[in-house]
């Protein structure tokens, strides 16, 4: 079985990479990053505690993303990713994907 899939998107600029992980026994979390298909630069890591549940390409420039984060994982989260300008939209405030998992978990990431 493979576990890490990747998905071109925006027109083929970019590669949504979802890695399948098990966080406990029988409960398998979807983990998802974004990279750039032509310079290799990561815009978002993958982040293997955040559970990729839906998708969506809109005009082949923003992805909106929803998703959990494990090990709660009751509460879902939404985003607007832009991955040209390497930017997001999280609760109507726009930040750079640099700071994507800290804007979302107010943690730094390791």
């Amino acid at each position: 079985m493979q576990y890490r899939k990747e998905k071109l998107v925006c027109n083929g600029n970019f590669k949504l990479i979802t890695d399948l992980n098990e966080f406990k026994m029988a409960l398998w979390i979807n983990g998802f990053g974004l990279e750039n298909v032509l310079t290799g630069e990561e815009i978002i890591p993958v982040i293997t505690i955040f559970n990729l549940d839906n998708m969506e390409e809109v005009d082949g420039e923003v992805l909106k993303i929803k998703f959990r984060i494990y090990p709660d994982g009751s509460k879902y989260y939404e985003v607007e990713v832009n991955p040209f300008l390497k930017s997001f939209v999280y609760v109507g405030e726009t930040y750079s994907t640099d700071v994507f998992f800290k804007t979302i978990t107010g943690e730094e990431w390791e």
